[in-house]
Parts: C-alpha cells; sequence; structure tokens
C-alpha cells in the first residue's frame, strides 16, 4: 500500500523555470509542513517547513544544539498560503522566494547574521517565536519561511508571499490575513517598479 503521509518531493525546478512561473500559480500550488517536534522533557515546539524534515541540521537562526536537540518529529498538516492564515494567532508569517538555492542560502545567511549581531549589541527576542526555516518546496521551488512575533496587519495574523526572483531584495506578491472566523481575505500585488522592497505595495513618491 502506498504512503500518502509523506508525498514524495517534487523535483526542483530550474533557475529559469521558477522565473517563469506566476504568482497566481505559485500561490495556488504551494504547500507549508507544520511539523512538532518533541524534546526529552517531554514539551514540544512546532515549526513551519518548506518540506517535512525528521531530522533537520538547522531549525532556527538561533538554535544550540546541545539544548534544543529533540528526540522524535511528525507531521502534522500541510498548508495552502491562505489555509495556513488559520492555524495563526497573533502572529505573521512570511514565505520567501527565489530563483535558486543560491539566493535563497545568501539570503538566509545575511539573515542570520543581522539577528545575531543585534542581539550581540543588546535586543531581546523572544526565540522560540521568531525562527526561518529554508528549503524546496512542494512545487520544486526554494523557499524560506519565516515567523513573525506579532500581527504583522491590523492585528490579525498574516500570510505574505515575497518574490526574490526579480528584485534581490523582495517584493511583496501576496497576502493572505486573517478574519472573523474562518475568513480570509486575498491580495495579490502587481508588479510596479524595481525601486519596491518587503514593506511597500504602492508607487512610492519621488
Amino acid at each position: 500500500m502506498a504512503d500518502t503521509t509523506h508525498p514524495a518531493r517534487a523535483p526542483r525546478l530550474g533557475e529559469e523555470e521558477v522565473r517563469a512561473l506566476a504568482v497566481e500559480d505559485v500561490v495556488a500550488r504551494l504547500e507549508v509542513v507544520r511539523a512538532r517536534y518533541f524534546m526529552p522533557d517531554t514539551s514540544a515546539f512546532v515549526r513551519y517547513l518548506p518540506t517535512f524534515d525528521p531530522d533537520p541540521a538547522d531549525l532556527s537562526v538561533k538554535i544550540d544544539p546541545s539544548t534544543e536537540t529533540h528526540v522524535s518529529a511528525e507531521e502534522t498538516g500541510r498548508f495552502g498560503l491562505a489555509q495556513l492564515v488559520t492555524e495563526l494567532e497573533l502572529a505573521y508569517i512570511t514565505v520567501h522566494l527565489f530563483p535558486n538555492r543560491q539566493a535563497r542560502d545568501y539570503f538566509v545567511a545575511g539573515f542570520d547574521g543581522s539577528l545575531r549581531q543585534v542581539e550581540f549589541i543588546g535586543g531581546q527576542f523572544d526565540w522560540n517565536r521568531l525562527w526561518l526555516t529554508a528549503g524546496t518546496a512542494n512545487i520544486g521551488v526554494p523557499i524560506a519561511v519565516f515567523l513573525g512575533q506579532r500581527a504583522a496587519v491590523n492585528n490579525r495574523p498574516s500570510v505574505s508571499l515575497i518574490d526574490h526572483r526579480q528584485v534581490v531584495r523582495g517584493r511583496m506578491a501576496y497576502r493572505a490575513v486573517g478574519g472573523s472566523g474562518a475568513h480570509v481575505g486575498e491580495e495579490y500585488y502587481p508588479v510596479v517598479g524595481p525601486e519596491h522592497d518587503v514593506m511597500n505595495v504602492g508607487r512610492e513618491e519621488r
């Protein structure tokens, strides 16, 4: 009997294939995996991943293997971007889409280094609620998944797709925001120029 619990990983797409994907197609097909990692003291923590990995080398932008080693793991769900909003409370997720693995790895290394520098100079973070995971998604594209501590939009949970394929620093391409009950509002943002970064969704005044 075939194992349908963990679907086979999609083959990695080439850079040109990744760049050719329409944002609407990515949103319709992309899935994020929820996994629970069990600790030796019977506690557990949840991560959202590009693909399920029972023993990842790095779960977070800040992890101490000597104190955060887990003993087992299980996949507890798969969600499209809009579905993922209903899983969150007072938090936001950004899914970053890259043209190739090298671009993704460069982004992750810079993000990790920046947070460690902020901590060094006295910044305070709840590291259990601030993390980044990277990998190849179910549709064969390189992504990174970031979870923030607070709601990003009007105190509501949100999931955003940040597209790094044409603009290196990324542009907002799509956002889903949780509403009352299971209601989810979705919005696509058109490409309006290379000057727009992840926080800008309209044309900047000159």
